[in-house]
């Protein structure tokens, strides 16, 4: 047993949902907003909103007690700094990754039941995702990914490659980082028609479209489109199960170029299954999440890849973020 548990510490730690759930119940509300014109009152934000008057104080008095907003007598204000991060309307904002939070939060309520086998997780996870969900989702991995991208791109060297598809590029944060960096390249991104809507705008703001192209479709269903010699999986090998995860695997090998490479971005878990423990935990969400994903192990990856005919296959890039990479020669 870890020396570092005891009485307390097991208990702030049961306890932490608690202010968990209060920033998350305030970047559903987005009222961080409320405060863009300056200071306000809990009856003026009553009277702006329509909300419960008691419910509005006691979570922006917990909300100063924890930080986020200062309050003088009656009036509460917000800091620019923390405005930054959570308007909704900030071009600097991570609200989309809190929302995201919240559907965890769903989600993860039902880890009991899934566990002791009272929920049939293939029928739950079966339910489709409303487009807002799939928004959320997407804008909360763009949040993420421009934390990495930069720094993962400037690591994997791309001199001489000439086009990327991107297999479930989401908003093609990752996409639009190779091309900063390797200026002769070219992408394609490939998604579902409610992602790459949002995924052109995001590059009509990068001013790259001219390098890039969309293109609509499942990955699991539907034929990838041939021609590259690059292809990138960022962060979807544990969504699916070993066996999905082959059947993709082959079915990229089958339209890269002779000698093109996969990428593989993900949490790549020591053959204990426990480290690094960002990946263990992360497991438990794709267990309340889907139907057969997880964290996988290098020689799990490597297995995966040899039988769909990849060769050479490494692992690059060593990280206790999901900042972890293997490449594979096809």
């Amino acid at each position: 047993m870890n020396s570092e548990w005891d009485f307390q510490s097991i208990d702030a730690l049961g306890a932490s949902f608690q202010k968990a759930r209060i920033i998350l119940s305030a970047a559903e509300l987005d009222i961080f907003s409320k405060f863009q014109k300056g200071s306000k009152t809990v009856d003026q934000i009553v009277e702006d909103n329509k909300w419960c008057a008691r419910g509005v104080q006691i979570l922006l008095d917990a909300l100063a007690a924890m930080g986020f907003v200062k309050k003088d007598a009656d009036v509460y204000s917000v800091d620019p700094d923390v405005l930054r991060l959570l308007d909704s309307k900030s071009p600097d904002t991570i609200l989309p990754m809190l929302l995201h939070r919240v559907r965890m939060w769903n989600s993860w309520s039902n880890l009991t039941d899934i566990v002791s086998g009272e929920l049939d997780i293939d029928s739950f996870v079966k339910v489709r995702k409303s487009d807002e969900d799939m928004k959320a989702f997407i804008g909360a991995m763009e949040v993420i990914g421009r934390q990495r991208a930069d720094e993962l791109a400037r690591e994997v060297h791309l001199e001489g490659r000439k086009s990327l598809l991107d297999v479930g590029g989401g908003s093609g944060v990752y996409s639009r980082a190779f091309l900063e960096f390797n200026p002769n390249l070219s992408v394609a991104i490939f998604d579902l028609p409610v992602v790459i809507g949002m995924t052109r705008k995001k590059f009509e703001d990068a001013g790259l479209t001219d390098r890039a192209s969309f293109i609509s479709g499942d990955f699991n269903s539907d034929m990838l489109p041939a021609g590259h010699d690059v292809a990138l999986l960022s962060a979807i090998v544990h969504m699916n199960s070993r066996e999905k995860n082959r059947s993709l695997f082959s079915k990229i090998h089958s339209v890269l170029e002779p000698g093109g490479i996969i990428i593989i971005r993900d949490y790549i878990m020591d053959d204990s299954r426990t480290r690094p423990e960002g990946g263990a935990i992360f497991a438990v969400n794709m267990l309340v999440a889907t139907s057969g994903g997880n964290t996988y192990t290098f020689k799990e990856i490597y297995e995966d890849l040899k039988i769909a005919g990849f060769v050479d296959v490494r692992l690059v890039r060593e990280g206790l973020r999901m900042d972890q990479l293997v490449t594979g020669v096809a």
